[in-house]
């Protein structure tokens, strides 16, 4: 990704993912060992497979848990048990190798490599955390996330105009790729039906913004919109999945009104020690290996933290990843949005080290004598007095319901969810969020 912010121009990798994390010389990495494209039919919304039955069970097992405070993370107990009962599904959706590739960097943070060869999208994902079994947890959730939204069964789509369903005009446009014409709304594309969180109605969506097909060339009836993950989510129950999908749309909305934010680099850098326990213990184990951080608050119209993280290998010597990894996050606190950006951001490490990531070409991997690396090392190096300390920020979002009610105030909505698949055995459930009115954000590297 070529960034060119405040007049800074550098490339920076970016990642999308019980043993201690204390920064083990001596981590290892290995083998966490494990034993189809969409046709679009012409059929009317009245005679989808999913019936709005089952959409309206699939919009109340959501709103179900409006009124939940944001749960505390999960046990490592609850963590081990879950990837136990999750493997099975793994074979079912052909993933062939869980990785650990934690000795790869010297961190010792667990990172976790999820392998899907036959994927029509991304075939590695990464997971991150604190423990092995969370890192695999998140790897294997990824992988699934792209499993669900590439095999979506061709009787849940139809092929219908726009005009023809008499969408509101303007609901999607703010997605459309750039460059496409609003003679779009005559042309024949394939639509799925998901659900209007607030309305509880029924509401057709292009299904190019749920699908994950991204194939060249690309399913017939694609290319009206940008291609993205963001909002796809799989979780052990639909509120879960609908929850960390709509904070990753509300997470990319505000990273791009940070891209196109004059001086905000400069503005909204924030402090990393003194956030949490658990963010100083990563500083202090990265500090170890000559790991810095930088991070920035991203404001959101919602209220809710969203942190940008960048970090650097900034000691001496010749780095292993001289080009600065980066990660977003966004949570019900700041505490969280850094936590998980900060681990995104040393999980990049570790997938550019394995050279696993066939989005990251030979430029990826510079010098540590480069200028432009020179130039990325030192923007994260200064900071000092411009740093804001966090503990004033104001109140965040304590539960779905007045999450949902700060995404609309902000014009992000309305709030869709689409129910993209799900495995009875194990009740993991995936689900593709979508806030038409967000600011697009899409990476290239």
């Amino acid at each position: 990704m070529s960034l060119r912010i405040c007049g800074r121009p550098w490339k920076s990798l970016n990642a999308r993912g019980r043993r201690p994390f204390s920064g083990g010389r001596s981590a290892r990495s290995g083998s966490l060992a494990l034993p189809l494209s969409v046709e679009h039919e012409p059929t009317q919304v009245r005679d989808r497979a999913l019936s709005g039955a089952a959409l309206s069970g699939f919009r109340d097992a959501i709103r179900s848990g409006l009124r939940n405070p944001f749960s505390a993370p999960t046990g490592p107990e609850e963590v081990e048990l879950r990837l136990r009962t999750m493997l099975p599904l793994c074979r079912r959706a052909r993933i062939t190798r869980v990785a650990d590739l934690t000795g790869l960097d010297r961190i010792g943070l667990p990172v976790v490599q999820a392998v899907r060869p036959a994927a029509l999208s991304e075939v590695t994902s990464l997971g991150r955390g604190l423990s092995l079994a969370e890192a695999a947890v998140g790897a294997i959730m990824e992988s699934l996330e792209r499993f669900y939204a590439e095999s979506i069964t061709p009787d849940r789509v139809f092929l219908a105009t726009a005009d023809d369903l008499g969408l509101v005009a303007g609901l999607f446009e703010n997605l459309l790729a750039p460059g496409v014409e609003p003679t779009w709304r005559q042309r024949e594309i394939p639509w799925i039906v998901g659900t209007d969180l607030a309305t509880g109605g029924l509401q057709p969506i292009p299904f190019e913004l749920v699908h994950a097909c991204y194939t060249e060339p690309p399913p017939a009836g694609d290319g009206l919109f940008t291609r993205t993950t963001t909002g796809l989510a799989c979780h052990m129950s639909a509120y879960g999945a609908f929850l960390h999908g709509l904070f990753e749309c509300i997470e990319r909305d505000a990273i791009a009104r940070a891209f196109a934010t004059h001086g905000f680099f400069d503005r909204m850098r924030i402090a990393p020690s003194g956030i949490s326990e658990k963010v100083d213990r990563i500083l202090s184990v990265a500090a170890e290996w000559g790991v810095s951080f930088g991070l920035w608050l991203a404001p959101s119209p919602t209220g809710v933290p969203v942190v940008w993280c960048q970090s650097i290998e900034t000691g001496p010597g010749e780095p292993i990843l001289a080009l600065p990894t980066e990660g977003y996050a966004a949570g019900p606190s700041v505490a969280a949005a850094a936590l998980s950006a900060m681990l995104e951001a040393l999980s990049a490490r570790a997938g550019a080290i394995s050279g696993a990531r066939d989005d990251q070409t030979r430029g990826h991997y510079r010098r540590s004598t480069d200028a432009v690396v020179s130039e990325a090392r030192q923007f994260i190096l200064d900071g000092g007095s411009a740093m804001r300390r966090v503990s004033d920020e104001a109140p965040v979002p304590a539960d779905l319901s007045s999450l949902l009610e700060r995404t609309l105030a902000a014009g992000l909505g309305p709030v869709l969810a689409v129910p993209v698949g799900s495995d009875d055995e194990t009740g993991v459930e995936c689900v593709r969020a979508i806030l038409p009115g967000a600011t697009p954000f899409s990476i290239l590297r």
